[in-house]
């Protein structure tokens, strides 16, 4: 598969399971081109980082915000495939594997 058909099937994925979610290219010096992934559920938001560079193959590394409303809280590392990836993102939306001040701040 090539980056356009791993970035369509992702969001078709996301888009048919969640809330919202939107897709946006980004770009800066220490993460070069990146897609940057915003997935809502419920009162969840999630912000997902994943490089280019990575998501051209079935397997990539990926990252998201312990706390997506603030962009300088620690970023979790995580690896999935193309087809896994859906089932990766439930499972931080079902066991809340966000920070404790994102938590208390969503009840």
């Amino acid at each position: 598969m090539n980056l356009k058909q791993n970035i369509n099937r992702i969001n078709g994925e996301l888009s048919n399971n969640f809330d919202e979610v939107s897709v946006s290219e980004k770009s800066d010096i220490k993460r070069g081109n990146y897609i940057e992934l915003s997935i809502l559920e419920k009162n969840k938001n999630l912000k997902v980082i994943i490089s280019k560079k990575d998501l051209e193959g079935d397997k990539f590394n990926w990252e998201y915000f312990a706390n997506p409303l603030n962009e300088s809280s620690d970023l979790i590392q995580r690896n999935s495939s193309v087809s896994l990836f859906i089932e990766d993102v439930k499972d931080i939306f079902n066991k809340n594997r966000f920070n404790s001040e994102y938590i208390e701040s969503i009840k």
